[in-house]
Parts: structure tokens; sequence; C-alpha cells
């Protein structure tokens, strides 16, 4: 029995490797995240289960221990503290929904694999698990050099061609796991002789693949990540013969070359491709940017962004200092410090859900005491890892292994400045720690025995199986709310919302805190209310109906300006059934502004509404107040057109059509027969 649970942990963390990267499906609400999270979980809970199971037959609590212990403690304690006082429990909870990674669930998740992995694997184990992810990220390679030669660009919505993210989701968080992989196939090129052509070929793959994703983060990450190993390979190999010196040297120098010839053949970036150079063709290194979330996309350039949303987290940190606003809270708490010149940007009325740099985003959410113990676990692994490359023992042989992992490491902190953990990149935090612990067998563990259960240990294993397959069913129905969420949000957009309100209340029957659900029914409840006008007392049932729905969303969630927001709209497009809905789009739109005071968008809805209620002169003013916000925003100047002829005002009208033709859109046809209407 005890070599079967070993053996089942040795499996079930081989499969959690392989198979993180691989997994993606299409019928949940996000295809990439949630299912590689779901999957984390399931795993978690299987891998801490047969753990528990093993120390009851062992009749012995047993963790190895590592000098990394105390410092993730503390890292896990300040989160279960900034999630205890957040904003949104539920969120700070599991995450933000679509992105799901970074909640309190997921921090104890990785935490509980770090302490099952330095406890149950060995050096060996290691050695054949890290195997089982670099063959998984050659087959995610595979896949993202397929999309670059177009095998799947007629399915996303972005130019998947131009920029390949295989199955990860966005090119950015490929490139940055990849960037952890290679310093790996490096450290197996040099060391195993027999099948060195093989890791070679594996680290070719990951870097055309990480040129494909033409990430900035991720070729920083890669320069650091290369020197980092490179020069302290040479370091190491003067005090531990890793190799002769002029055969590593020549094994280092074909890395190397190979990654120039690729760079000059395919260009990055930074630099443009040979080819272009020599037929002096116009070149330019900015890269096409795919249809994505903010700071992403193209139009103004993502460092000018950065610096807006990297403000407005500081922000956020100043006001909550202590413990930040709560884990992942990041998309309610930025809009009430949001810089107002964050309207003048291309993607001014983008949802940002991330400081997109981790470490603003962990002091946004979990202040001073996050961020501290985030960098003490970082400060005391390097630490530890420095003295154990630089150390005169040999550590049987295990060094260069370790400087791979730690080169990999370091290359997190780049990819991270620049942008923020996915499950993956988080797994792989935590768990390269892991790695570095169990090569050097620190605290090897006790050797077990075939022993008869007893009565106590009996019921103690009965009870574990118990819980641990209840919090197994727990995952099962989150995940399978999700995909009815999803269906439902499908038929929704569709025109269906008889159909999408069937699935929704199954969803919510399976979730009811889930505030997107809520939502989501109350859109669909709406739909269906707004087409009974032959039934006038089905009409104002469903109507109230849809209001409470939505009502709830936003009791659930008060702290979000985006579900207020929501509630507003739901109100106009119920106000064709009783007018007097719009004074309570208009009290949900000033909600929504205590929290988003600088959001552009949302004082122009406010000036629409109250223009609509009848009060065109403080609607007037308003409509001023947005302009002032954005100066390039068409519709509040064009609405604010539209009133000042109602009050005869024909000169600052043409002021406002002017403006819009001469500086947003010369173009733009409504305006231009409103102006010739008044000429």
């Amino acid at each position: 029995m005890l070599k079967f649970l070993e053996k089942s942990l040795f499996t079930l963390f081989n499969l959690l490797f392989f198979f993180v990267p691989l997994i993606f499906y299409p019928s949940t609400s996000e295809l990439f995240e949630f299912n590689k999270m779901i999957f984390v979980y399931t795993m978690t809970v299987l891998i801490c289960l047969t753990w528990v199971l093993k120390m009851i037959l062992n009749r012995k609590f047993f963790v190895r221990r590592t000098i990394l212990d105390i410092p993730l403690l503390i890292f896990l304690g300040s989160q279960f503290l900034a999630t205890v006082f957040s904003f949104d429990f539920r969120t700070s909870l599991l995450g933000y929904y679509s992105r799901f990674n970074g909640g309190f669930l997921s921090t104890l998740s990785y935490t509980l694999l770090f302490f099952a992995f330095t406890t149950n694997i060995n050096k060996e184990k290691g050695l054949f698990i890290l195997k089982s992810l670099l063959i998984s990220g050659f087959l995610v390679s595979l896949y993202g050099i397929l999309e670059h030669f177009g095998i799947d660009k007629d399915i996303w919505v972005q130019d998947v061609q131009n920029r390949v993210f295989s199955s990860l989701g966005q090119p950015n968080w490929l490139a940055a796991f990849l960037v952890i992989l290679l310093p790996v196939s490096w450290a197996f090129f040099i060391k195993e002789r027999k099948t060195n052509v093989l890791w070679l070929i594996f680290s070719t793959v990951f870097f055309v693949t990480l040129l494909f994703t033409k990430s900035r983060s991720g070729l920083l990450g890669f320069a650091l990540a290369d020197f980092i190993f490179c020069l302290l390979a040479l370091v190491i190999n003067k005090k531990e013969a890793i190799l002769k010196t002029k055969p590593l040297l020549l094994r280092l120098g074909l890395l190397n070359l190979i990654f120039v010839v690729f760079v000059l053949a395919l260009g990055t970036p930074f630099s443009p491709r040979l080819s272009d150079l020599f037929n002096k063709k116009e070149v330019s290194v900015v890269t096409p940017q795919t249809v994505g979330p903010a700071l992403e996309t193209g139009g103004t350039e993502s460092g000018e962004i950065r610096k807006i949303v990297w403000e407005g987290a500081f922000e956020i940190f100043k006001h909550h200092p202590v413990l930040g606003t709560g884990v992942e809270t990041f998309a309610f708490s930025y809009y009430n410090f949001r810089p107002e010149r964050h309207n003048l940007v291309s993607e001014w009325d983008f949802l940002y859900n991330k400081a997109h740099n981790e470490y603003l985003n962990i002091m946004a959410n979990t202040g001073t005491i996050g961020i501290i113990s985030y960098l003490l676990m970082v400060v005391v692994f390097f630490k530890f890892l420095a003295q154990k490359l630089l150390a005169k023992e040999k550590e049987e042989n295990a060094k260069l292994m370790l400087l791979a992992l730690g080169s990999g490491y370091a290359s997190i902190l780049v990819t991270n400045f620049f942008g923020f953990s996915v499950v993956v990149i988080s797994l792989l935090t935590f768990l390269i720690p892991a790695f570095v612990f169990s090569l050097l067998n620190v605290d090897a563990p006790a050797k077990t025995k075939e022993v008869s259960l007893q009565g106590k240990q009996k019921a103690l294993m009965i009870f574990s199986l118990t819980v641990g397959f209840w919090f197994l069913f727990l995952i099962a129905r989150y995940w399978y709310a999700d995909t009815l969420y999803a269906k439902g949000q499908s038929q929704n957009d569709s025109g269906n919302p008889v159909k999408a309100r069937a699935n929704l209340v199954k969803a919510i029957n399976l979730s009811p805190q889930e505030t997107i659900y809520w939502m989501e029914i109350a859109e669909a409840d709406t739909t269906i209310a707004t087409a009974l006008s032959k039934d006038k007392d089905q009409e104002k049932e469903m109507a109230q109906i849809a209001i409470s729905e939505a009502i709830q969303a936003t009791t659930l969630s008060p702290k979000n300006p985006n579900l207020e927001r929501a509630l507003a709209n739901i109100y106009i497009r119920l106000s064709g059934i009783d007018e007097t809905y719009l004074f309570k789009a208009r009290d949900a739109v000033l909600r929504a502004l205590k929290l988003a005071p600088t959001d552009a968008k949302l004082k122009y809805n406010l000036g629409l509404v109250i223009a609509r209620v009848g009060e065109n002169d403080k609607a007037i003013t308003i409509l001023k107040e947005t302009i002032a916000m954005k100066a390039n925003y068409r519709e509040p100047r064009y609405a604010l057109a539209l009133l000042l002829i109602d009050k005869n005002l024909k000169t600052e009208a043409r002021e406002q059509l002017n403006y819009i033709l001469e500086k947003i859109n010369p173009k733009d046809e409504a305006s231009l027969k409103l102006l010739k209407s008044l000429q």
C-alpha cells in the first residue's frame, strides 16, 4: 500500500507538470486559465489526499523542512489576512473571474504542492518530472510553431500567426513559460551526452517559438537567463568540473550561435530580419499587437499605458498601505484611483483587472505586508541558491541543474515586472524552489515500511477520503457551473434569452455567489421583458425580476463599478416599460461614478440619462465636464451639440461639430449632416 501511494504521488506530480501547460477547453467562459486552475485544484486535492494517506499508514506526520518554509508561510499568511479584510471576499478567495489565478485558494494550492513535493520527491524523481515538463513545453512549442504557419488562424479573433500563444492563451504568457524551460534544456544538453542532440532540438524549438511570440518582456527575460547561466556555468566549472573547459565553451557557444542565427533570420521586436536589411526594405521593429486585453493591443504605445496603470496602482498602495484592498481586487480599486489622463489613451475604456506589474499588483492588493513577504521569499531562495552554487562541495553534481532552475526563476522576475503571473508561471514560481530542494536531497524522507492497519488508522483514512472526495465534488460543481454560465452567455449574445435563462438558473443554483451569473441572467430577463409588449402585466413582472437579479449582483459585490454600470444599462433598457426607471438609472450611474470618478464613459452616460429625464441644463454641464476629461470623445460632443441646438445655441453647437470633423473624424456622416442643417 505504501509503495502504491509513493508511486501515485510521483505519477500525480508528473501529470500535474505535464498537463497544466497543455490544458484548455472551449466550452468554459475562459478557455485557458480557468481550466488550468481547475486542474491545479484537482491535482492539489489528489496529491494532498495521497500524502495524508501515506502519513496515516506510516503513523507519522512528516514534512521535510527547508529554509523557505517560514517565508512561504508568512506570504501565505499575508494573503489570508488580505482576503479576510478584502473589498470583495469571494474575488480574493477564488481570484478575479476570467483571471482566476492569484486568489487565496490558488496560493494555498501552490503552497501545499511545495510542501508535498519537497517531502516526497527526491533527486531522481525530480529530474524525471523536469523532463515531463520539458516534453510538455515541447508539445506546446510545436503547436505554437504550427500556429505561426496558420494551423488555427481562422479560429481565433487574434492574429495568431503574427504572435503565437499556443495553449497558454496569450503571447507574453507563452514567452514567460518558454524562458523558464530554456535553461533547463541547456543543462540537460551539457550533462547528458547520450541525448544531447535531443535537448539541443528542444532548446532550438523553444527559442524559435519564443521569437514567434514577439514578446519583448520574454526576450528580456531570456537575455537575463542566458547571461546568468553562461557566466555562472563557467564560474562553477572552475570549482566543480562539469566538463572540461573547452567542451563547455563549445556547447555554450553552439547554443548562443543558434540563438543569434534565428534572431537574424526571424527578427525580434527590437531588431529587423537580416533579409529585410539586404533587400533594403523600410524596416520597422514595432510589433503589431493582437486583439486582446489592454496593454497587449495596438494604439497607444504599451509603455505609456503601463506608466499610467502603475501610477494608479501606486496610489492604491498609498491609500491602503498595510493590507491593500484585498487579494485580486485590482479591477475594483484601480478605478477609484485611475489617473484622469488614462482617458486619452487608445485603450481608455478597457477593463483593467491587473496592474501589469506583479510587484505593484501585490502592493495594491495586499499592501506592505504582502509585498515584503513576497520579496522575502525571493531573497531567501536566491541567497540559499547562491550559497549552494558557489560552495566548494560538489552537491552531488547537481549544480548545473540548480543553476538552470535559478536562471529560469530569475527570468520570472523580469517577465513579471512587465506583466503578471498566470497559472503555469505561478506554479513554477512556487515549485522551482521545491525542485531545488529535492535535487539537493535535503533531509531525505524517511524510509517507509508496510504495517498492519489499526482501527484509528482506518477511521482516519475513511475521514480523509471523505473530505478529499468532497473537495473534488466542490471543484467539479464550480467547473460545471461555469460551463452552464458560458452556454447561457453565448445564447444571450446570439439572441436566445429564454434558453440562456434556463442555463443561467442552473448555474446560479450551483454557484449562487457569482455576481456575473446574476448580471447575465438579468440581461436575459431584460431582453425577455422588452419583448413582452403585448402582455403588460407579464412585461412589468419580468422587468422587476430582471432588476432584482441585477441588484443581487451589486449587493454581492458593492465595490464593483462595472456592476453598477450594468445595472444602469438595464434600467435604461427597461425605461420603455416604466419611465421612472430612468431616475434609478441616474442613481446607479452616480454610484458607479463614486467608485470610478475619472471614468469619462460613465460621465457621458450620466449626461445622457439626465438629458432623458428632462434636465437639459444639467446635462449640458455634465457633457462639458466629460469633454474636459477626454477632449477626443466624439459621442459627448455630438450629444452636446444636439442639446445646444435645442436651446438655440447654434454657434456653440457648430463648434462641437467642427471639432469632431476637424480633430476626430473628418468623415463623420452624422456630424456633417447636422452641421449642414444648421447652415
